[in-house]
């Protein structure tokens, strides 16, 4: 039987009971009633609804004025004695307690079947939640290591072509050590040539200006070949 003091549901015994069942004479929060009026055999229920609802006006058959002691199940309606004889002789009739439990038992499991089907959702979307993660990790792992690899390869093109200019480097560096040296030198014996023809403009004697004259050209010549560095030096510029 309801109570309308707690106004608690009497399904799940921990919603707001607003919601009294006619037929059922019991208190239903929002969620358990969508489900009472989802059952085949109690889809045809009729609720009144509200904070304030006694639900005690309807323990008693009005037309008779009986307690309702059994539960048409064809008709999905509670009974008193009276209306069992004259309007529900042949119908199929249980005792409101058994009705009742039938009933809360076929609510539970729609409950119950709702509640895995949900769970099982979760899982679902957890599992491939958890897929997709670790999908990504993958992905990322993999672009970090070709990345790695690409690094790896430049820093190695870097290294080789550094290594290729340093020893060209060196190569060139010597060259033009060499090629300095020899153009000091060339330069003097230019400065000594230079002092000669100083030299032998102070000799008045023909015969000796002219062999001067000629050692001075021979010692022009020699440094003449000497300035070929300058090729050289062209070419590693």
């Amino acid at each position: 039987m309801a109570q309308a003091a707690s106004k608690t549901c009497e399904i799940c015994v921990s919603g707001p009971g607003h919601n009294y069942c006619e037929q059922c004479d019991q208190l239903f929060c929002d969620g358990c009633k969508i489900s009472h009026l989802r059952t085949k055999m109690t889809k045809n229920h009729t609720f009144l609804s509200g904070p304030n609802i006694n639900p005690e006006v309807k323990l008693h058959c009005k037309e008779h004025d009986e307690n309702f002691i059994y539960y048409c199940m064809e008709c999905g309606t509670p009974v008193c004695k009276i209306c069992a004889i004259k309007n529900h002789k042949r119908h199929d009739l249980s005792e409101i307690k058994e009705s009742l439990e039938g009933i809360n038992a076929e609510v539970k499991t729609d409950i119950e079947t709702k509640i895995g089907k949900l769970q099982s959702k979760v899982a679902e979307v957890d599992q491939g939640t958890h897929t997709y993660q670790t999908d990504v990790k993958q992905v990322i792992q993999a672009i970090r290591e070709e990345g790695r690899q690409l690094k790896e390869m430049i820093d190695k093109k870097v290294e080789g072509l550094i290594e290729t200019i340093k020893e060209k480097d060196a190569k060139n560096a010597q060259t033009l050590q060499y090629i300095g040296n020899e153009l000091k030198t060339a330069l003097n014996k230019a400065k000594e040539q230079q002092k000669l023809y100083q030299d032998t403009q102070g000799i008045k004697d023909t015969t000796k200006l002219l062999q001067k004259a000629k050692t001075n050209k021979v010692t022009n010549r020699s440094n003449r070949r000497n300035t070929g560095s300058y090729h050289a030096i062209s070419q590693i510029c």
